[in-house]
């Protein structure tokens, strides 16, 4: 991946769509963004995309889950992204202010990830310079109590703007999860629950969850174009919340699942 950004801010819309949808987004936006470039070739023919796996942390309770589901309007979760099972892991706190998403950073290697969090090692990204931001991850971990919780597991399909600052258009797709107590950062292939086998949506192919992406001061243009020309019906989409719902339902429980599982459709 990229250099890890480690503090930004900025706007997050999210969508479920398909792949007429998508197709059709994407030949829009040709002319302003280029393709992620750390993206391999993707499974469909002049598609890029990579494989993200995040580590969710939360309490004993759930309560950065239940915050999702009560719509408290500033939520926090904490999560340990990974890109491959020898890829570095970012430990991220995500604050959530109506659409407005606090992201801070630290990166270390995968092995020291358990030590990070119960803040004994430090940060190795940009000479230490995520320590803050991981002894801040720690400080949250240790007052809520936050342990290993939910794997969740998609491809994403990625673009940039090159006429922007920033600003980004990305696709999720074949999202599963996996609920775990243990510290693995990068599950094998067993045992996940996938989104596509719930979708209730009366839609051609299997939905997508669209984001898009860009700088809280003003929202380009062609953004708005695409939402326009698209008539994108705005959601709140949280692959932690509607994934933890959905292993408890699987698994006999329906404690707080009509509401997230709605998101499915």
């Amino acid at each position: 991946m990229n250099a890890t950004q480690l503090n930004f801010e900025r706007l997050e819309l999210k969508y479920v769509i398909d792949e007429v949808v998508a197709d059709r987004i994407r030949h829009q936006i040709s002319g302003v963004c280029n393709a992620d470039p750390h993206s391999t070739a993707g499974r469909r023919s002049g598609s890029n995309s990579y494989l993200i796996n995040s580590l969710y942390l939360d309490s004993p309770a759930l309560a950065f889950h239940e915050a999702k589901e009560r719509g408290d309007p500033e939520r926090v979760k904490l999560r340990v992204r990974t890109y491959s099972a020898d890829s570095i892991a970012t430990l991220e706190i995500k604050r959530r202010r109506s659409n407005v998403i606090e992201k801070r950073r630290a990166v270390v290697d995968q092995k020291d990830v358990c030590d990070a969090v119960r803040g004994i090692a430090r940060s190795s990204s940009m000479e230490g310079k995520g320590s803050v931001a991981l002894q801040e991850f720690s400080e949250i971990a240790a007052r809520s109590g936050a342990t290993p919780k939910l794997s969740v597991r998609y491809e994403r399909e990625a673009y940039e703007s090159h006429v922007d600052s920033y600003a980004r258009v990305t696709f999720d797709r074949n999202i599963r999860v996996r609920p775990t107590v243990e510290w693995d950062l990068f599950p094998d292939d067993r045992g996940w629950c996938r989104f596509d086998d719930h979708w209730r949506l009366n839609l051609p192919t299997e939905p997508i969850v669209l984001e898009l992406k860009c700088e809280t001061a003003v929202i380009p243009a062609w953004l708005t174009d695409v939402i326009h020309r698209n008539q994108l019906e705005q959601t709140s989409f949280s692959k932690y919340s509607i994934g933890t719902c959905l292993t408890q339902w699987s698994q006999g429980s329906d404690v707080g699942a009509s509401r997230s599982l709605g998101a499915l459709g």
